[in-house]
């Protein structure tokens, strides 16, 4: 068995996260650190996960003995954790936070979680850096088009987001509101995302001659979960040629399907999948994705990294059928 630990408490992603591990056929749980709630049981802060194994949150710092350490704090404070808390080498690391993610620094061995690109590195690695969940859901669609040196004109993407979204990384100075943003329909930092430079550094690097403007509009739709994205570019190839790239690449990718039809936000919710559907408007390319903001955006793609850290079958633990009804 693979011992497993978590370190933070915050965030519909982690109560996403601990759901995942605790069924894992080939995961023991053995630790949930977060000092500011211990001796509470896990159920105390995630409600839904009641009758299920239930852990108490320890104040212990005592991670020796794992296999791999999960950590879910806020963004900007991982590398301080790290320093205070030296890991034992031999412990992977699955790091939720921006600070590993495309880093310039020669001691960052970290790898970018992107499965559909970085497989190979991921099954190589003791850490890697799990993407944001704005941009897995514009990288991922891209990548067949990288891969091919398809990507010649200006990017504008377009991504809703269930309300979940608000706090499914850790924010420690707000807790969960199940009520917040429903009826609503906001936008929310665009063309201006920290996401979008994550995006561009993914894409140039596979397309190296990839220059182009990544334009984002991230938005907050009134569902519960999910992000639905829609991107269009310019392009000359017929659909059936781009189809044909799009089937060959994601072929032996478990957690990507191509659609027929435009993909509902539900036809993903509770899945590691993305749905892809591809039209053609005259010289347009319209790439429309759905997929799950908690699963294939934080816990799910996380524990799909863990799966190839570990040299697992990639879909262990993450066969779960979609919630549309």
């Amino acid at each position: 068995m693979i011992k497993v630990g978590i370190v933070g408490s915050e965030g519909y992603a982690v109560g996403e996260l601990y759901s995942l591990l605790i069924h894992h056929p080939d995961v023991k749980l053995e630790i949930i650190y977060s000092p500011s709630r211990q001796g509470m049981c896990v159920q105390e802060v995630f409600n839904d996960l009641h009758g299920l194994r239930s852990l108490t949150f320890s104040g212990n710092p005592d991670f020796d003995g794992l296999d791999v350490l999960f950590l879910c704090i806020a963004s900007g404070s991982s590398r301080a954790f790290l320093e205070a808390h030296p890991i034992p080498d031999s412990v992977k690391i699955i790091d939720f936070s921006r600070e590993h993610r495309h880093t310039d620094q020669e001691d960052d061995a970290y790898v970018y979680g992107l499965p559909e690109a970085y497989r190979r590195d991921l099954t190589q690695t003791t850490r890697a850096a799990v993407p944001g969940s704005f941009a897995i859901a514009v990288e991922t669609p891209l990548i067949p088009l990288a891969k091919h040196m398809l990507l010649n004109s200006e990017l504008h993407a377009y991504s809703v987001a269930g309300k979940t979204e608000t706090f499914a990384r850790s924010k420690p100075d707000k807790g969960l509101d199940y009520d917040v943003i429903f009826d609503t329909f906001q936008v929310n930092q665009p063309l201006g995302h920290s996401h979008v430079s994550e995006i561009k550094t993914t894409l140039a690097d596979l397309q190296k001659s990839f220059k182009q403007e990544v334009n984002l509009i991230p938005l907050r739709g009134g569902f519960n979960r999910g992000l639905y994205t829609t991107t269009y570019m310019d392009t000359s190839l017929e659909l059936g040629q781009i189809r044909e790239i799009y089937e060959n690449y994601f072929e032996d990718h478990s957690f990507v399907r191509l659609v027929d039809r435009y993909p509902d936000v539900r036809d993903a919710t509770n899945t590691n999948n993305v749905l892809i559907h591809l039209s053609k408007h005259q010289n347009k390319l319209l790439i429309v994705s759905t997929m799950d903001n908690l699963m294939k955006g934080a816990a799910g793609n996380a524990v799909h990294i863990m799966n190839l850290m570990c040299s697992l079958v990639e879909t262990t633990g993450l066969q779960i059928k979609p919630s549309v009804f």
